[in-house]
C-alpha cells in the first residue's frame, strides 16, 4: 500500500533505514500492521529542526513493544540515527516524525508466529497544527464512556496501531461541536483521545496516575517537572468526573499541540469559560524546556 499522501506533501519517509520517495515508499499486503493493526508507534515534533525528546520517545516505543509481545528490531541508537538521516533529508520547516514499527509481513491467521521480519518506517513531514484559536479561544470536549476498564487492559498503555477507538470517539465529539473527547471509566477521567488531561484547582494541579490506564504522556511527564519547578503542587491521583465541574481550569497535553486549554466540557464552562492563566503559564514553562524556549507561543 503506498504510503504517499493524495496531496504530495514534501514529506521524507525511510522503510527498514532506507531513505524512499513518498510514491515508492510502500509495504506489502501482507503486513500484520494493515492486516491487524499489530504495531507500535510514535509521533514527536522538531523545534529548530531538532527533535524533542526523541530517545524518551523511541524508549516509550520500546516499552509499547515488549507489552504487546514484539521487540524492537534494531537498537534504539539505530533508530535515533535514522529519524535524524530522514529529518536532514527535509526540505520544509519544522517536522512532525512519526516512527512506526510493525510485526512485519506473512501469511494472514492470528498466531504472532506466522509473521517474519518486523517492518520499520519513519515519516517526517511539515508540522501541521491547528488553528490559532484553539490556543486563543480554547477547545470544548465531551465525556465519553470508555467500553472497557482501560485500567485492566496492559495494552491501555501501549501505543499502538490499532486506534480505531480513539478515532470513533473524536469523530462522535465532532458530531457534537467538540474538538475533543474524555474517557471516563466508571467515575473516573482517564484521558483524551490522543492527549492526557491536567484540572488545576488553586495552585494545585492533578493529573491521573499511570496505574488507571493512562498513556505515559513526554509532555504530560514534562509539565509535571516544570509545574513542580515553578512552586505549583502537582499530584499524580484520581480525577473524577465532578472534578471536572468544579475545575479553574482544565488542559490537556500532547507531544504536537503542547498544552491546549479546554474551556467547556459536555454542557458545563470550565472556570470562566477562557482559558486560564496557569494553564498559559505552563505551557510557557513546557516550551522552555525545549530547543524551541524563548519563541512565541500558539496564541502570541
Amino acid at each position: 500500500r503506498s504510503l504517499s499522501p493524495p496531496d504530495s506533501l514534501p514529506m521524507k519517509i525511510a522503510i527498514q533505514g532506507v531513505l524512499r520517495e513518498p510514491e515508492e515508499a510502500t509495504v506489502s499486503a501482507l503486513d500484520r500492521g494493515f492486516l491487524y493493526g499489530d504495531g507500535v508507534f510514535e509521533v514527536l515534533r522538531t523545534y529548530g529542526g531538532v527533535p524533542f525528546a526523541l530517545e524518551e520517545h523511541l524508549g516509550r516505543l520500546h516499552a509499547s513493544a515488549r507489552r504487546v509481545a514484539m521487540s524492537l528490531p534494531v537498537p534504539i541508537a539505530r533508530l535515533v540515527a535514522e529519524v535524524r538521516e530522514v529529518l536532514g533529508a527535509v526540505t520544509h520547516g519544522e517536522s512532525s516524525v512519526r516512527v512506526v514499527v510493525t510485526r512485519g509481513a506473512g501469511e494472514p491467521g492470528l498466531d504472532l508466529a506466522l509473521a517474519k521480519e518486523p517492518t520499520r518506517v519513519v515519516i517526517a513531514a511539515p508540522l501541521r497544527l491547528p488553528p490559532k484559536t484553539l490556543w486563543t479561544r480554547g477547545q470544548r470536549v465531551v465525556t465519553l464512556r470508555a467500553a472497557r476498564d482501560v485500567s485492566a487492559s496492559a495494552l491501555s498503555t501501549a501505543k499502538t496501531l490499532n486506534y480505531l477507538a480513539n478515532i470513533l470517539a473524536l469523530h462522535e465529539a465532532r458530531t457534537q461541536g467538540a474538538g475533543d473527547v474524555l474517557f471516563v471509566a466508571g467515575d473516573d477521567v482517564i484521558e483524551s483521545a490522543s492527549a492526557n488531561v491536567f484540572v488545576v484547582e488553586g495552585a494545585v494541579v492533578t493529573t491521573p496516575p499511570l496505574d488507571a490506564g493512562v498513556l505515559p504522556g513526554v509532555t504530560r511527564r514534562c509539565v509535571i517537572e516544570a509545574a513542580r519547578a515553578r512552586g505549583f503542587t502537582v499530584r499524580e491521583a484520581r480525577v473524577r468526573t465532578s472534578d471536572l465541574w468544579t475545575a479553574d481550569e482544565v488542559f490537556l497535553t500532547s507531544s504536537l499541540r503542547e498544552v491546549v486549554p479546554v474551556v467547556g466540557i459536555d454542557a458545563h464552562e470550565v472556570g470562566t469559560g477562557a482559558p486560564g492563566e496557569i494553564t498559559r503559564a505552563l505551557h510557557r514553562a513546557f516550551r522552555d524546556l525545549t530547543p524551541g524556549a524563548g519563541t512565541a507561543l500558539p496564541w502570541e
